[in-house]
């Protein structure tokens, strides 16, 4: 009986101690779940939760002058160095990580990374996070999770209008162009490119 009762009083005390806040220690990082990020370690990405493909709460630091975080879908990092960690209030936490990234189709690259990290590995239960770590180290928060406002729905009258070509052709080029850079990226392989570019050129 007294086991049964110290079980029901020490669960509450692991479920706070499981959220405490982050904290950077001894070039060391810990989550609010516990997972520590810390130089030499491999991280592992998963895809970015935007409609697009683009990652939500990992980013290219803006001295890279680039924006196309769908390419890093699927990817690891080696942590060579965490350069700064920010804490702007008690659900925003960022920080800056110098690594080498291995895309999808093994090919590498240096890169300056900004996460937030608290809402890239989500929620315990929730949706794949953008960071991938064990269930055990996601946060037990029960706030609402984040979902992209939805778009108002657009009139009949409007749908039933007929597209000019040459806007046509121009979202078709843009397309392309965003499955080119897909593939250079090493996201997609030469023929899931050459298919999806047959399909919107037959559309």
């Amino acid at each position: 009986m007294k086991k049964l009762l110290f079980s029901f009083l020490l669960c509450p005390l692991l479920s706070v101690a499981q959220n405490a806040s982050p904290r950077f220690e001894n070039d060391t990082l810990y989550t609010s779940g516990g997972y520590k990020i810390y130089k030499g370690q491999v991280l592992h990405l998963g895809s970015g939760t935007s409609e697009a493909g683009y990652f939500r709460f990992i980013k290219f630091h803006s001295s890279m002058g680039r924006n196309d975080t769908y390419s890093l879908q699927n990817s690891s990092i080696l942590v060579n160095k965490i350069k700064n960690f920010k804490g702007t209030g008690p659900d925003n936490y960022n920080i800056r990580i110098a690594c080498s990234v291995t895309f999808k189709n093994n090919s590498r690259s240096e890169a300056d990374l900004m996460i937030d990290f608290e809402k890239a590995i989500g929620i315990s239960g929730g949706p794949a996070g953008e960071l991938t770590v064990p269930e055990e180290f996601k946060s037990i928060q029960t706030e609402p999770v984040y979902t992209e406002p939805k778009k108002q729905a657009v009139p009949e009258e409007i749908k039933k209008q007929p597209v000019p070509d040459e806007l046509k052709k121009l979202l078709v080029a843009d397309e392309i162009k965003k499955l080119f850079d897909l593939y250079k990226a090493g996201a997609l392989t030469k023929e899931e490119y050459e298919a999806r570019k047959k399909k919107l050129l037959e559309q």
